[in-house]
């Protein structure tokens, strides 16, 4: 798998009227081969509502981001049954 020139990719781990939590997947020009994992929170009633925290920030290598893809399909599997 290889990612695009530039490519980022955000999702919402959970999302309500006053908190947003998402997650952020990004290319690192300066690292071949290394992603940066991103989970940054959204206080909608706070004073500046439009400030994104960063949570948690890790630089992964594109093959452990694979892993984690396996590990999250093996629990989806198991926890359906």
């Amino acid at each position: 798998m290889s990612l695009n020139e530039n490519a980022t990719f955000t999702c919402f781990l959970s999302k309500s009227d006053s908190f947003i939590e998402s997650l952020t997947i990004n290319k690192i020009e300066a690292q071949p081969g290394m992603v940066e994992l991103t989970i940054k929170t959204q206080f909608l009633s706070a004073k500046k509502p439009d400030e994104l925290q960063v949570k948690f920030r890790a630089c992964i290598a594109q093959s452990r981001l694979e892993e984690l893809e396996e590990s999250i399909n093996r629990f989806l599997v198991t926890t359906r049954k």
